[in-house]
């Protein structure tokens, strides 16, 4: 813009250079072969030597700094609205605005499209991964809006190489027009001058004006012929001098009222209208005839000045916009920075994802509340900005899929546990060994990890509810059963009385009756409560010694029918024939070790001189005997006992 200004300020006094130097990349004028042969004497007013053409003109851009004024003019900060307001805003561009414009547009709203778009897939599958879902099993849908966006594209590009063919068509026509316009001027400068030759030169120059571009390989030429010819024509001698003067005269009225329409522009507050408005009045300049000399030079700077003064002023809001610019730029670099350190974040906590989520998201919000940038700075700083983003969503979904993949694996171990429980609970057996079991499972489950928020409460309650059921089932068995045992308790309390009242009967057949009564039921009543098994078993059996003891035969007699039960119960199992010939062996084996001890012993005791009979040893040896003795007298009245039995079964099967 600068260098912009200078050329306007710098512009020679001479109505021959031209306004102002639009852009660096303007074409230079260059001088060309003309069309025709220039007259060397000139007496009538030169013409603007250096003038540019309407295609020049129309051939240079507004430069880089315009471009940047008018897009923050008339475009919105794309980063500010939503998916929904970018198509809208694609559309009406195709519709609407002028092709290179509509382009701008499109390139302009295509990044922040894309970063809806990725947005929205990033936060649909880090919601499918929160689900339990497997990322390779995700599939994004969305909408159309990239089709949509994509068509839309796909027909301003129709839309572009149509008007391309019809402006290669129309540039044609165009030089062929103005080649035309050449051949009349230039039979008008060799042809003698009459009072209609201004007149149809003035004519030319309106349609030479109004026809647009050529192509661009013969601009210069077109141009440098259309000057020189007019050149020819205004320095040949004329008659009509009144004429030309009339013409200047006007020329001079509509030189004054385009300097006053530009200097109505310095109190235009569009940036970009004031360039355009700057641009045309310059290129109206250019084809208002010559004026008076002695006005020529008055009206020029008269002109300058005013378009000084309209740069100056685009300039001093340029210089104000940068500052705000500037400004802008400064708060998006903290908003950046705040997104990066929330990029680097690495945290094993749901909670931390979710509320920097929440935080980047908010910056995203006060990012687009914030206006433009510099262009310089503008993709830079953004690209940071989404970057920042990308990588703080890409690695929450790296975590959230490493934490669903942990999940599911947690999700098999439950359900391995609950279908453990579920057994156990369908078939209670070992009520101890399956309690032990269960409370193990539940220690497993604590040191599992969560499963699948979306299954999680569930695969808790069918574990829980086979534990429960198991649990409820035990409650009431032991409930029935601590019934039962206060009802046993009471029994045996009973028989306990019944014991402690043979203590003093004396008629011993009596009491063996009834003690072998009292034992019977004893073992048949089940278990007592645990606090009281042990005392009252204390209690009965301290009884039946002191029973014992007072009664020697009552222990015999007690022990000999004990035996009696005993082989009655070996005979009646399957086999028992064989096994009580079997337990008839072992006794008598017995018996017979035992005498062959007491053998070995006696010859033991020769070796002991008569009258050393008070020797330790001996003694000890006589005990052995004596023990020995009552031992085989016990186990041969169990063998009488067997072989009564025996003899009793081998006559039962003989005589049916």
């Amino acid at each position: 813009m600068n260098q912009e200004l200078e050329n306007v300020t710098n512009e020679p006094a001479d109505e021959s250079s031209p306004v102002v130097n639009l852009s660096e990349n303007a074409p230079v004028e260059t001088p060309v072969e003309p069309i025709v042969e220039p007259v060397v004497e000139a007496v009538a007013e030169p013409v603007n030597e250096n003038l540019i053409s309407a295609e020049t003109a129309d051939s240079i851009e507004i430069p880089e700094e315009e471009n940047e004024l008018a897009a923050v003019e008339d475009l919105p900060d794309f980063a500010s609205l939503s998916k929904e307001e970018l198509l809208v805003l694609a559309h009406k561009a195709v519709a609407e605005k002028e092709l290179e414009e509509a382009l701008q547009i499109f390139k302009s709203i295509k990044p922040y499209l894309d970063q809806h778009i990725a947005e929205e897939k990033a936060s649909a599958l880090a919601k499918f991964l929160e689900e339990g879902g497997d990322k390779d099993g995700f599939e994004f849908k969305g909408d159309n809006s990239k089709e949509e966006f994509n068509q839309a594209f796909f027909d301003l590009k129709q839309r572009k190489e149509e008007a391309r063919k019809r402006q290669e068509a129309e540039k044609l026509e165009n030089l062929k027009s103005k080649e035309a316009i050449l051949e009349e001027i230039k039979t008008l400068t060799e042809s003698e001058e009459t009072s209609n030759s201004l007149k149809r030169l003035k004519e030319l120059r309106e349609e030479w004006k109004k026809i647009k571009n050529v192509p661009k390989e013969h601009v210069e030429r077109l141009w440098e012929s259309f000057r020189v010819l007019n050149e020819i024509f205004y320095d040949r001698l004329s008659i009509n001098n009144e004429l030309k003067d009339l013409d200047r005269s006007k020329n001079l009225d509509q030189k004054i009222e385009l300097i006053a329409r530009v200097s109505e522009l310095v109190a235009e507050t569009n940036i970009k209208k004031a360039l355009i408005m700057a641009k045309k009045y310059q290129e109206d300049w250019r084809f208002i005839g010559p004026v008076a000399k002695e006005a020529s030079e008055d009206i020029w700077q008269r002109f300058r000045a005013e378009v000084d003064k309209v740069y100056g002023m685009i300039k001093a809001k340029s210089e104000e916009m940068e500052a705000v610019r500037q400004q802008n730029l400064i708060a998006k670099q903290e908003l950046l920075e705040k997104a990066k350190a929330i990029a680097e974040v690495k945290t094993i906590r749901i909670k931390d994802w979710m509320d920097n989520s929440t935080a980047l998201n908010e910056l995203m919000e006060s990012w687009k509340k914030i206006g433009h940038v510099p262009m310089a700075n503008r993709d830079q700083v953004w690209n940071e900005f989404r970057e920042a983003r990308n990588s703080f969503f890409g690695n929450k979904n790296n975590f959230f899929k490493a934490m669903h993949a942990e999940r599911n694996a947690n999700l098999k171990a439950k359900e391995d546990l609950c279908e453990k429980a579920e057994a156990i609970a369908a078939n209670p057996i070992d009520w101890n060994k399956q309690t032990d079991e269960l409370k193990k499972f539940q220690e497993a489950w604590k040191k599992i990890g969560h499963a699948p928020e979306k299954v999680n409460d569930a695969v808790w309650k069918r574990f829980r509810t086979a534990c429960d059921s198991f649990f409820a089932k035990k409650s009431e068995r032991y409930a029935s059963q601590q019934t039962e045992q206060l009802q046993n308790l009471e029994l045996k309390n009973a028989l306990i009385a019944k014991l402690e009242s043979l203590q003093t009967a004396e008629n011993t057949n009596t009491i063996f009756q009834e003690l072998k009564q009292i034992q019977t039921d004893w073992n048949a009543i089940g278990f007592v409560p645990m606090s009281q098994k042990e005392p009252v078993n204390k209690k009965y059996n301290d009884l039946l010694d002191k029973l014992y003891s007072k009664n020697k035969q009552l222990n015999k007699d007690m022990r000999e029918d004990r035996d009696k039960q005993n082989f009655e119960m070996l005979a009646s199992s399957p086999n028992g024939a064989q096994k009580l010939q079997r337990e008839e062996k072992i006794l008598m084996e017995r018996i017979k070790g035992l005498k062959k001890d007491i053998e070995t012993w006696d010859n033991n005791l020769g070796f002991f001189k008569s009258g050393n009979s008070k020797n330790p040893l001996a003694e000890q040896i006589q005990d052995k005997i004596g023990i020995a003795q009552k031992h085989i007298a016990g186990l041969e009245e169990k063998l009488k006992a067997l072989k009564a039995l025996r003899k009793a079964g081998n006559e039962t099967s003989v005589n049916p």
